[in-house]
């Protein structure tokens, strides 16, 4: 399987790599959310993927995070509600993700 949604026609690609989903993965478990959110835009920004929306919502999901790390529950309520609209088609389970799960953490820091 390759990585964001890649075929193997992309796996000569320099910009389909699984450095950055493995460095979104540790930045969050390490909950450092901000730097997640930036090292999964950097990718997304260029990505046109049929599955585009789905990383969008994992970068909201850190951000979301991040404003509740940070003790601001109205921004990360707002912010987790975006994340799941976007997140929410690709459940159960998108590109390695278990979204449900993931839905069901931005739940708990929406509420």
């Amino acid at each position: 399987m390759y990585p964001f949604g890649a075929t193997q026609k992309d796996r000569y690609n320099p910009r389909v790599t699984v450095a950055p989903i493995s460095a979104f993965d540790e930045a969050l478990a390490a909950e450092r959310y901000f730097e997640a959110h930036e090292i999964l835009e950097g990718f997304w920004v260029d990505y046109r993927g049929a599955d585009r929306d789905f990383y969008k919502g994992l970068i909201q999901a850190a951000v979301a995070l991040h404003h509740a790390s940070r003790g601001n529950a109205a921004g990360a309520a707002r912010v987790a509600g975006r994340a799941i609209a976007l997140l929410a088609p690709f459940a159960p389970r998108h590109a390695g993700v278990e979204v449900t799960r993931f839905i069901e953490r931005l739940r708990a820091v929406a509420a």
